[in-house]
């Protein structure tokens, strides 16, 4: 435990602290008090889990760092605005696949995003394959990682940011939606789709219309449709006449 709470007090960033389940006493309340005050996600896990995650003497505790610095959303959408540009955001529920990851940020990236936002529990692990696949892109564009992805949307609403989210639940195309306004794209993963709960504190729902026998696009395809439909928007043409 003394080496974990030492990186996070020496400001290294963390991705995510594996703690034995069946292990309770003082030094891991204060151990999992440090990672929720730093944003660290804290898993708990038996303990043959951690067996194999490490095989050395791990004594209930198993800490990843993070290849990038994670961001805060507070200060980015601030920035933003600051800046006097038009809002852009990208918010993951539940995507959990490191290689879709880095798909998405690399897409991202490319279109001018300006950060991507995850869940602490449930998202993709941040580590040198969702680099190698983003390639590089991880590098350049901001993570939040927050512990309510509902309060965020909360957030944007009240920074005049609208969420809409990419479900195939509705008749209204993403071609369809007003993506010049400050916009903050929802996906989810591509068994269990968004939330039911998030997808009714989004400002609307949008679908990328499907022919022949396919009847879904894999998340990070869908996320470069939709952000270049964002492109397609703001810099080149209106969106399409209903």
């Amino acid at each position: 435990m003394h080496p974990v709470m030492e990186a996070m007090l020496s400001g290294n960033s963390l991705d995510k602290i594996f703690i034995q389940e069946d292990i309770k006493n003082d030094q891991l309340k204060e151990l999992k008090e440090l990672a929720r005050n730093l944003g660290v996600s804290v898993i708990k896990a038996p303990k043959e889990k951690l067996n194999k995650l490490c095989r050395k003497n791990h004594q209930g505790v198993v800490a990843f760092t993070a290849p990038v610095e994670f961001g805060n959303i507070e200060e980015i959408i601030q920035s933003v605005y600051e800046r006097s540009e038009n809002p852009l955001f990208l918010m993951l529920d539940k995507v959990s696949d490191v290689r879709n990851f880095g798909s998405i940020a690399r897409s991202a990236l490319s279109v001018g995003c300006h950060a991507i936002i995850i869940p602490h529990k449930g998202s993709s692990a941040i580590n040198e394959e969702s680099v190698k696949t983003s390639a590089g892109a991880l590098y350049h564009i901001p993570v939040c990682k927050v512990f309510s992805l509902g309060d965020t949307i909360q957030l944007m609403r009240a920074s005049g940011i609208a969420t809409v989210a990419c479900s195939e639940k509705t008749d209204q195309t993403i071609f369809h939606s007003d993506l010049e306004r400050p916009i903050n794209l929802l996906f989810g993963n591509e068994g269990e789709g968004i939330d039911p709960h998030l997808l009714r504190m989004a400002q609307e729902e949008a679908m990328i219309p499907m022919k022949g026998q396919v009847g879904s696009l894999n998340v990070a395809v869908a996320c470069a449709v939709c952000l270049y439909e964002v492109v397609r928007q703001r810099d080149y043409f209106p969106k399409a006449e209903l």
